[in-house]
């Protein structure tokens, strides 16, 4: 007999069985291969008595019927525990909830429902309040050695998310803190070298920020930083030439990216990986 005593091997016989039935039933409507036909006095019961009869009881009974009988199915979970100290938070503001009639239209007569609505009232920002600490800083600013490189290879598709634009900033911090910086463009991050960017003609800015990348990539090569960009990618995926590349930027054999991160390794360079689809 199953774990749970009689209950237990009554919930577990009904589950195995109403399952077998139900796969019957799948098959048939398909035509595919049914469960085997029942065998000995237990098979045909659940199949042939069980199965039926459960199917045709209502659902308020059969739902009356399972919980009923005792189980884990009959267990509640407890109140999460309030963190420590979390109140404190909220000190600062209040809460009100104020009751709110709700009519109920009847046929005969109108009744009424109390409801509560959950309000927070608090003091709300301002421009140029500071909602965190922004001068607090954990770490050293750490400045590059004299020699240490650092690589940034990009697989990003622009425009479709912010990492290639944070990333960007990211790279060009990394320059502006002594690193000898390449960014490697492979992939689809080889659109965010496109100098023929614009609507509705070259260079022209559709919306706010449209041309951030290339305004970007042009503030880290005019410090110094070497962008590269895969011509596989380039020709390959999205039928770029050389030229349509912002000036500045250097083509690499396909074969290069991997090399570059050998290179990378060896040099005991800082390296990032950002691939995003």
């Amino acid at each position: 007999m199953a774990s749970g005593g009689f209950f237990g091997w009554l919930r577990h016989n009904a589950e195995h069985y109403l399952l077998v039935d139900s796969q019957k039933q799948m098959a048939e409507r398909h035509g595919t291969v049914a469960p085997r036909s029942p065998k000995g006095a237990k098979d045909v019961f659940w199949r042939k008595i069980f199965a039926p009869i459960y199917a045709v009881l209502p659902w308020s009974l059969r739902s009356t019927i399972m919980k009923s009988m005792p189980g884990s199915h009959r267990k509640t979970w407890a109140a999460p525990a309030t963190p420590q100290g979390a109140s404190s938070a909220l000190d600062q503001f209040q809460f009100v909830t104020p009751t709110v009639s709700v009519a109920k239209a009847n046929a005969h007569s109108p009744e009424k429902k109390e409801s509560t609505v959950a309000q927070i009232v608090g003091t709300r920002a301002q421009a140029g309040d500071a909602i965190v600490d922004y001068d607090q800083k954990l770490f050293d600013d750490i400045q590059a050695e004299a020699g240490e490189k650092a690589y940034i290879f990009m697989h990003t598709v622009p425009y479709e998310g912010s990492v290639g634009l944070v990333n960007m900033l990211t790279c060009t911090r990394i320059n502006r803190k002594g690193f000898d910086t390449s960014l490697v463009l492979y992939g689809p991050g080889v659109l965010m070298g496109s100098a023929t960017r614009g609507f509705p003609t070259v260079g022209s800015e559709a919306f706010p920020g449209h041309l951030a990348y290339n305004n970007q990539l042009q503030t880290f090569m005019k410090e110094g930083g070497k962008v590269l960009a895969c011509r596989f990618a380039m020709a390959a995926l999205y039928g770029m030439r050389e030229t349509d590349l912002i000036e500045g930027i250097q083509p690499i054999h396909p074969l290069d990216i991997l090399d570059c991160t050998l290179t990378a390794r060896r040099e005991g360079a800082l390296v990032m990986q950002t691939w995003t689809l």
